[in-house]
C-alpha cells in the first residue's frame, strides 16, 4: 500500500516536472557573479537547479544536526552505561546480617565530651561574630 502511495507520488511529480519544463523554454539571462559570468539557459533549467541546490544545502544542514544528536546520544549511553555499572555494584553490597556492636559506656561518654567540645567552640564563635 505504502509502496504504491509512493509511486503514484512520484509519478505525479515527474508529470508535473515535464509540464514545467515544457511550459517555460524561454531563455533568461544568468549573471551569478555580477556579470563575470553571464549565461542564457532556459528557464525551467535555472529552476530546477536552483532546487536542487536548495535540496542539497538542506540535506547538508539536516546531516550536521543529524551528527551532533547521535555524538549525544552516544555520550548520554556512556552515562548510562556507567550509571548501571553504578547501580549493580550498589546492589553487590549487603548490609551484614551481624547485630551492632554494643559500645561500652566509657566510649559513649567520650564521645559525648567531643559533640559537647564542638557544640561549644561553635557558640563561641557565633558569639565573636555578633
Amino acid at each position: 500500500m505504502i509502496r504504491i502511495f509512493k509511486l503514484v507520488i512520484q509519478a505525479v511529480f515527474i508529470g508535473y516536472l515535464i509540464i514545467f519544463s515544457v511550459s517555460n523554454v524561454e531563455t533568461v539571462t544568468f549573471k551569478p557573479l555580477m556579470n563575470i559570468a553571464v549565461y542564457n539557459i532556459p528557464l525551467f533549467l535555472l529552476v530546477i537547479i536552483t532546487l536542487f541546490i536548495g535540496i542539497v544545502i538542506g540535506a547538508l544542514a539536516v546531516w550536521g544536526e543529524s551528527l551532533a544528536l547521535k555524538s549525544k546520544i552516544k555520550k548520554l549511553n556512556k552515562e548510562i552505561a556507567a550509571e548501571q555499572q553504578e547501580i549493580e555494584r550498589l546492589q553487590k553490597l549487603t548490609i551484614s546480617s551481624e547485630p551492632a556492636k554494643q559500645e561500652s559506656p566509657a566510649v559513649i561518654e567520650e564521645t559525648n565530651k567531643t559533640e559537647t567540645t564542638s557544640e561549644n567552640t561553635q557558640n563561641d564563635i557565633k558569639d565573636a561574630l555578633r
